[in-house]
């Protein structure tokens, strides 16, 4: 009789451990939506945090309107510039890291893509910052960040400018 009862409960605990492999995939599926659902909101929810306080920031409206690749900028304005690429940088560096492990989409990464391509990298204080952080990135995103930014390999001399603006000492 207790033999029975332990051949009928490993029947039962073989039925069960096939459902709860199950369950288990399916909560391990729905952590990764969850997950996904949280990063694409915080990106999108930075990106227009940073619009919103830039709309309420005459004077930082008023700098982004210069061009930002005029021979005019002061230095003070280039350093502006600089700052202003590296936090556009960092955001796009974030959202692909985030795309290269699934949780961001291609959309949010084009996105960024495409705000960087409005002129702002092809000045030469954002190619000063782009020198900066380059040594710390792999050869495939160096490789595919110049050729969406700068259509090939960025060949300008932006250490130097770098070091005009006492970013890098020379």
């Amino acid at each position: 009789m207790i033999e029975d009862l332990g051949a009928i409960a490993q029947i039962i605990e073989g039925a069960l451990l096939p459902l709860s492999l199950i369950y288990l995939a399916r909560e391990a599926q729905l952590n990764v939506k969850l997950t996904k659902a949280q990063f694409s909101h915080t990106l999108t929810d930075r990106l227009y945090e940073r619009y919103l306080s830039s709309t309420q920031n005459q004077e930082f409206v008023a700098f982004l309107s210069k061009d930002f690749a005029s021979e005019d900028l002061s230095n003070e304005d280039q350093w502006r510039v600089t700052l202003w690429t590296n936090t556009m940088l960092v955001d796009l560096f974030d959202t692909h890291e985030q795309y290269q492990n699934g949780l961001a989409t291609q959309e949010q990464l084009d996105m960024r893509m495409n705000l960087l391509k409005l002129g702002l990298m092809r000045s030469p204080g954002a190619k000063a910052a782009w020198s900066l952080w380059k040594p710390s990135k792999n050869q495939e995103f160096i490789d595919w960040f110049e050729a969406e930014i700068f259509d090939g390999p960025l060949e300008d001399d932006s250490d130097a400018q770098a070091a005009a603006l006492n970013m890098r000492r020379s």
